[in-house]
């Protein structure tokens, strides 16, 4: 596993700081990146010992933004963006605190700011945890 962000290189893109980052690196895994996040005790989106379908749910828009991010020219600053639509999502299981999940994003289309992307939510035994496709919208400014 190669790290391609470190933690902080991941906060100085997000819009989001803590306590609501919720990617807390970008990893090489066989030729593709993957978003990280291990999920603590104290994340605001862990109800009764499991991360929630909300924290799972935000965990793929952070992704979809730190990949955007990575692939662009300039890193050097946050794109605020929004969630424009969740088409469709499953939610397979929840992962417990301590747990590391990865994000994989799937770029399908981007256009003016749009992008519609799949992503998919594996814990460290490659099991699929959750699933969606996520239209985002970067701001202009």
């Amino acid at each position: 596993m190669k790290t391609l962000l470190s933690k902080s290189q991941v906060e100085n893109l997000l819009p989001q700081k803590a306590p609501f980052a919720m990617v807390d690196g970008l990893v090489e895994l066989n030729r593709e990146a993957f978003s990280t996040l291990t999920i603590a005790e104290d994340n605001l989106l862990v109800n009764k010992n499991h991360f929630s379908e909300a924290g799972l749910l935000e965990f793929m828009a952070q992704s979809i933004a730190v990949s955007s991010a990575f692939m662009r020219e300039s890193k050097k600053e946050a794109k605020v963006g929004f969630i424009g639509a969740i088409k469709k999502t499953e939610i397979l299981a929840l992962p417990k605190v301590a747990t590391q999940i990865f994000g994989k994003v799937e770029k399908k289309c981007e256009a003016i700011g749009i992008q519609l992307a799949k992503v998919e939510v594996f814990n460290s035994s490659q099991e699929l945890l959750a699933w969606a496709e996520i239209k985002t919208v970067l701001s202009s400014s």
